[in-house]
């Protein structure tokens, strides 16, 4: 029994991880429908969590994927065309696989839900383009298939044991040192000075598996950002620079939400609907990019867009308006000053609230977390020409640093 539950939890994450890689690479199809390599790694992700599903005999899961795989491999075999509806399908596959998962990954069964709407849909659409392949998604891969590679998981709790264990065996190398340095014997001397390289390579062999890429949460935002775009009827190409920058895993987790925040203002509030960069003779496709960089001690971080920017006068305004500043306090202000008022509790320039954003939650939730990891964050804009927000945070944290709002 602990053998299965231990397989089903490495089902879960990894089909877990392939899904968030999924979300990815259908964004990139669709901007590069004739992509075959990365349409093939598309149907080989969703083949292989249909094959594994039925191994343990995740019927809801099996039907989705199964009907999923039957689109792609019309657009594979050039039956049909790759256009924004099918992606759309595809990725609601894929948000009720994770749906699907989070039940598994609690009671190890499937939720119950049926799914019909989607499951109707997904016929509709593979009936337009003729039958795909007649796979039996009951049949899955025997459990020999899943080979051990040279990457095993660890509990973060028992990494932060040896973390601690490490950190005593250092308060003791800095005895065994003190004693050494009273006594002067050679051969405890030579002793101590291994002592002291072992500690030290632990402790830094054991920071290196705490750190991640900033690639992990950085890949969730291309879908964050596609859907946006679908719901505000805009046109955002996003780019990524850095995404191997390497974090240690608590201020990766620290910074999801606050990325998060911002990437949604950027495109509900800062990159502008086509119609209107037209106008203004910028393309119709707006441009959303971050950046990631070590630099003197610190990780920077900035996203940046080319929108409309932000007008200091009339965050002035609002903040009068809102009771924020007094108004002879205001005229003292500068641009720079002014344009952090966006990080006041509360605060929002948004016309209307809307389920994307506009109830004047989110930045100061991003500066209280950035300076509870001990670092800043700065605004800086230009009218018609875009917005910056630049993170900077210290590499390394230390213990009891993070201070989440």
């Amino acid at each position: 029994m602990e053998t299965d539950i231990d397989v089903i939890r490495e089902f879960v994450i990894e089909s877990g991880e392939n899904l968030g890689r999924l979300d990815r690479e259908m964004v990139e199809l669709e901007q590069r429908p004739g992509d075959a390599k990365l349409l093939a790694s598309v149907f080989r992700t969703i083949h292989t969590i249909k094959g594994t599903c039925g191994f343990f005999g995740y019927r809801t899961i099996g039907r989705v994927t199964h009907h999923a795989e039957n689109i792609l491999s019309q657009i594979r075999n050039g039956e049909r065309q790759l256009t924004p509806q099918l992606v759309s399908l595809i990725l609601e596959t894929v948000d009720a696989v994770k749906a699907e998962l989070t039940s598994i990954e609690a009671t190890s069964i499937e939720s119950g839900a049926a799914y019909a709407d989607l499951l109707e849909r997904q016929e509709a659409a593979a009936s337009q383009a003729g039958r795909g392949p007649g796979a039996d998604f009951e049949r899955g891969p025997p459990r020999a298939g899943w080979a051990a590679d040279s990457t095993i998981r660890v509990e973060v709790g028992l990494l932060d044991k040896l973390m601690d264990l490490a950190g005593e065996l250092a308060l003791e190398r800095n005895q065994v040192v003190q004693f050494n340095a009273r006594r002067q014997d050679a051969r405890l001397n030579a002793i101590s000075r291994r002592l002291d390289r072992i500690a030290t390579e632990l402790q830094a062999s054991l920071m290196k598996t705490r750190r991640q890429p900033i690639g992990t949460i950085w890949n969730k935002l291309p879908r964050v950002v596609r859907d946006l775009a679908t719901a505000c009827g805009k046109q955002i190409g996003l780019e990524l620079e850095g995404a191997d920058t390497e974090l240690d895993r608590t201020i990766i987790e620290a910074l999801q939400d606050a990325t998060t925040h911002i990437v949604r203002n950027c495109c509900d509030h800062g990159i502008e609907t086509p119609g209107e960069r037209l106008r203004t003779g910028k393309p119709a496709q707006g441009r959303l990019m971050l950046r990631a960089f070590h630099q003197g001690g610190h990780v920077s971080i900035e996203i940046s867009d080319d929108g409309a920017g932000i007008d200091p006068q009339q965050l002035k305004a609002l903040a009068i308006q809102k009771g924020l500043l007094w108004p002879g306090q205001a005229e003292r202000m500068d641009d720079r000053e002014l344009l952090n008022l966006a990080f006041l509790p509360g605060f929002s320039t948004a016309r209307q609230v809307s389920n994307i954003s506009g109830r004047g939650v989110g930045m100061d939730v991003v500066k209280t977390n950035v300076e509870g990891l001990g670092g800043t964050v700065d605004l800086s804009s230009g009218l018609g020409q875009g917005t910056v927000v630049k993170i900077k945070i210290p590499d390394r944290l230390r213990a009891g640093r993070v201070r989440l709002a």
